[in-house]
């Protein structure tokens, strides 16, 4: 088995709880902040993750983002050169319009063709190539990969949590 194997199944489980998360949630559900003002919502997190995933495997694939080759730019209603977030102020994250439920999952499934496109092709060998997803100058593919997996773990998480939350009943719930 391969490192872009154990990559891809990896993914695969994200892409399951993710969609669990999401799916049947109001516009109010994944714009509500319920730890405070200064939290960021479900829609904007679920957003930002599949942004992250979208940039960084298009820079590894070189191939343009989802995110402007597809349009994912004008259904969001935001800039072509929006970043993927981070370093967003609140005002940027609670502006944002997630639109709804089944649009953000889109976009998460387009974004996660790009990595499934990248992790089926990679070796052990490119592993340890420079990365040109990379945020440091010295990250290898490796590192690259890992960084994005990490975030996209942290963030599904903190959805599903934030879901039983809002839904006060667990977010697995019917």
């Amino acid at each position: 088995m391969s490192a872009g194997d154990i990559s891809n199944a990896a993914y695969d489980r994200i892409g399951g709880v993710f969609q669990r998360a999401l799916t049947g949630l109001t516009i109010e559900q994944l714009k509500k902040q319920p730890a405070g003002p200064e939290s960021n919502p479900i829609g904007w997190l679920a957003w930002h993750l599949s942004r992250t995933q979208d940039k960084n495997y298009s820079e590894l694939l070189g191939e343009e983002q989802a995110w402007t080759a597809s349009g994912w730019c004008e259904r969001f209603g935001q800039p072509a050169d929006r970043s993927s977030g981070n370093g967003d102020s609140l005002e940027q994250v609670r502006a944002f319009d997630p639109i709804d439920s089944d649009t953000l999952i889109a976009y998460f499934e387009a974004a996660r063709e790009k990595s499934r496109r990248f992790l089926d092709a990679v070796t052990d060998d490119d592993l340890e190539k420079p990365s040109a997803a990379g945020v440091a100058r010295d990250e290898t593919v490796k590192l690259s990969i890992a960084r994005v997996t990490g975030d996209l773990i942290q963030h599904t998480g903190q959805i599903a949590y934030i879901r039983g939350l809002v839904d006060r009943h667990g977010w697995y719930g019917a």
